[in-house]
């Protein structure tokens, strides 16, 4: 029996099949031309070229109808095509499981957000032009095409490229020695391996959805209701406050506007405690912020799913509760509070002092002996324009270029954080009561200036921009008179990375838990720190720019 026709194709019908095979080829490595223009650059680009001709070529070398419907199936792929490219033009390190949590979970506005950078940016436009073009032409002549006869050494070119091809997939049987031939950049880097691992990331959380009837872990609603009462809530009021892509060295930048100088002098004057940067739980905040609020591990993914936030411990331990969400959506709801408010919708967006006028109100009216607010805020993630009330700051300069100009907007973004920072500060000022705030970002942002190439957050790889946040605590006079930030003193003399649940765990203590407060001996990210690498607990102190 034989596998393989052996029938030689001359003349006409042998030239058109040969340019049929090119042009299939050629349209499988056209999206690889994006890092030629992209500015970042890949650590093996030698691995991550013969990976990508490999692909081509299997394509390429496909016999008989298997080679149409490689065709037909580049073509079916090329929204996810088109989204790799997106993904590498614009942040410089390609799609990842952070950013497909953010795609399918995120909010409709942060999505078309995401989309206007997209297409504003030329690389993209050059690229995916190109791919379109060579998409078109393959599909032409798929369509014009008769039935594709084997060709002599076509089916054993196939077969000798797909035994090394065969390591892209084999790491689901479990021959991880042998798919390693696959380095984890080459998963990422090359588009058609970026595919597949895409799709068995998918494949994965549609396996757990099932396991869990349904539900997805990344927003599933708890109830405040069950956490049980473990201490008794100081009586005062305890703000936990999380920002959005607030890099570490953006917070009080010396010299960049007046209200970072004001809170610098707030420091200054015994009314707040500056901690140790920490570690974010993930680059994205789909994966950061449920372990940030829930104040668990980094490698607890069940305590981060379904476990109880901080506000619900609170609220166990007699406190009444507000919620209060400046974000795009609620990445984690959670019901059983006595105040519940989601401040921006799908299409229009608040200004961060809205949320703070919320937290206000809420003190006001609500007569307890101790209550606490947990707030998400609007932060300074792209476009940051958006971010802040542009009437604050002068006109901006004429003929910057885009990335001057870029650098000029985040910080713009992140000047009006610390203005909303005093102004949460203040409405604690006005309260007898012992108060205080604990702030940090859900996960960092990297920038032009950082000289990576890599661009905003959620990237395959995790890297000190976007993963490291500053930690920020302030309070009022009655706090600092009752002596309970003494209980921080421990951080203050930590010279390293503390863990993110830190800042959680800080706020539990001084709103009253017992027990010591020492700094996680070892933080985490959930991350990779290699291109295409199975995402899990990191060690912060690897992380790279």
């Amino acid at each position: 029996m034989r596998v393989f026709e052996s029938t030689l194709v001359r003349g006409q019908s042998a030239w058109s099949q040969w340019r049929l095979r090119a042009l299939v080829f050629v349209a499988a490595l056209v999206p690889m031309l994006i890092w030629l223009l992209v500015d970042a650059r890949l650590a093996r680009p030698w691995q991550a070229a013969g990976w990508a001709g490999l692909c081509a070529l299997l394509a390429a070398a496909a016999p008989g109808r298997w080679l149409k419907w490689g065709g037909y199936l580049q073509i079916l792929m090329l929204p996810l095509t088109l989204g790799w490219l997106a993904a590498v033009a614009v942040t410089g390190m390609g799609p990842s499981t952070a950013s497909l949590g953010s795609v399918t979970n995120g909010a409709y506005r942060e999505v078309m957000t995401a989309s206007r950078v997209v297409m504003m940016n030329h690389d993209f436009r050059i690229v995916a032009s190109a791919v379109a073009l060579a998409v078109m032409a393959m599909g032409w002549a798929l369509w014009r095409a008769g039935p594709v006869v084997q060709q002599r050494g076509v089916s054993m070119i196939f077969l000798l490229a797909l035994v090394p091809g065969s390591a892209a997939v084999l790491d689901v049987g479990g021959f991880r020695e042998y798919a390693k031939l696959a380095g984890s950049e080459a998963r990422v880097g090359v588009v058609w391996l970026s595919h597949l691992e895409m799709l068995k990331e998918a494949g994965r959380v549609l396996l757990n959805q099932s396991a869990m009837g349904g539900r997805a872990e990344s927003i599933a609603t708890r109830s405040a209701g069950q956490a049980v009462k473990t201490f008794d809530f100081f009586p005062g009021v305890g703000v936990f406050i999380v920002g959005e892509s607030l890099r570490a060295d953006a917070l009080m930048k010396p010299g960049r506007g007046p209200w970072s100088e004001r809170l610098a002098q707030r420091l200054d004057e015994g009314l707040g405690l500056r901690l140790p940067d920490a570690c974010a739980g993930g680059n994205g905040t789909f994966v950061s912020y449920p372990r940030l609020v829930t104040a668990v591990d980094v490698a607890d993914e069940a305590g981060a799913a379904r476990g109880p936030t901080l506000l619900a411990i609170a609220k166990a331990a007699g406190a009444r509760t507000a919620y209060l969400n400046n974000h795009e959506i609620w990445v984690v709801p959670e019901a059983g509070h006595d105040f519940t408010q989601k401040i921006s919708s799908m299409d229009v967006n608040t200004f961060d002092e809205v949320a703070i006028e919320a937290m206000g109100d809420f003190l006001k009216r609500t007569d307890a002996p101790s209550k606490a607010v947990l707030i998400h805020l609007y932060g300074q993630h792209f476009f940051y324009e958006q971010r802040y009330p542009a009437a604050l700051f002068p006109g901006e300069p004429k003929g910057l270029e885009s990335d001057a100009l870029s650098e000029l907007r985040y910080q713009r973004a992140a000047e009006y954080g610390a203005k909303v920072l005093l102004q949460a500060a203040q409405e604690l000022d006005r309260l007898s009561v012992p108060a205080f705030l604990v702030f940090t970002s859900d996960h960092g942002e990297h920038l032009p200036s950082d000289g990576t190439g890599k661009r905003f957050h959620a990237g395959p790889t995790s890297a000190l921009g976007d993963s490291v946040v500053p930690v920020l605590v302030l309070w009022n006079k009655a706090f600092r008179d009752s002596g309970r930030q003494h209980l921080l003193d421990r951080f203050g003399r930590e010279r390293g990375l503390i863990a993110h649940q830190d800042a959680a765990r800080a706020w539990l203590a001084l709103s009253g838990r017992p027990g010591g407060l020492e700094p996680s001996p070892h933080p985490q990210t959930w991350g990779a720190l290699d291109r295409g690498q199975r995402t899990g607990p990191v060690s912060c102190s690897e992380l790279k720019p």
